[in-house]
């Protein structure tokens, strides 16, 4: 099979993350909600992710900063917000969706992340498609769609 565009040089093996992601936010709202009044847990993930996220990235601007004024390397702030998101994102790639549109906000939130520069999140961490799999599974168990 040939190389998908926008990846690596290797040759594809079958269906990316981003095919499937794309393909499982297609999944029709019309499927069972929950019960009215519940807030999903994958908001939060989703939240604390964003804000690690954002943290990490203001670490990187700040620490390039530094090393404009002194001439000395900064990254070492870096490194606390970094595995800050590195743990914020493990644990969205983990968690579960409850609701219909917990699952469908996981999903937009993850495509953007694959369609955007900072993809290799998703491309790069051993262990993501499995997580994702299995996170979604257990979301469609939780809203009813699979058994």
């Amino acid at each position: 099979m040939g190389n998908r565009a926008g990846d690596s040089p290797k040759p594809s093996a079958g269906l990316s993350r981003r095919t499937a992601l794309a393909g499982l936010a297609m999944l029709p709202a019309a499927l069972p909600a929950a019960a009215a009044g519940t807030v999903d847990p994958i908001f939060a993930a989703i939240d604390a992710h964003r804000q690690a996220h954002a943290v990490h990235l203001a670490a990187i601007d700040e620490a390039a900063r530094l090393e404009v004024l002194t001439g000395e390397n900064w990254g070492d702030i870096t490194e606390q917000p970094c595995q800050d998101e590195n743990d914020a994102f493990d644990v969205l790639l983990r968690a579960t969706a409850t609701t219909v549109p917990g699952l469908l906000a996981k999903l937009t939130y993850l495509r953007a992340i694959a369609e955007g520069k900072e993809a290799w999140m998703l491309d790069e961490r051993e262990g993501s498609a499995l997580h994702l799999i299995v996170s979604f599974a257990e979301s469609l168990q939780n809203i009813g769609v699979m058994a």
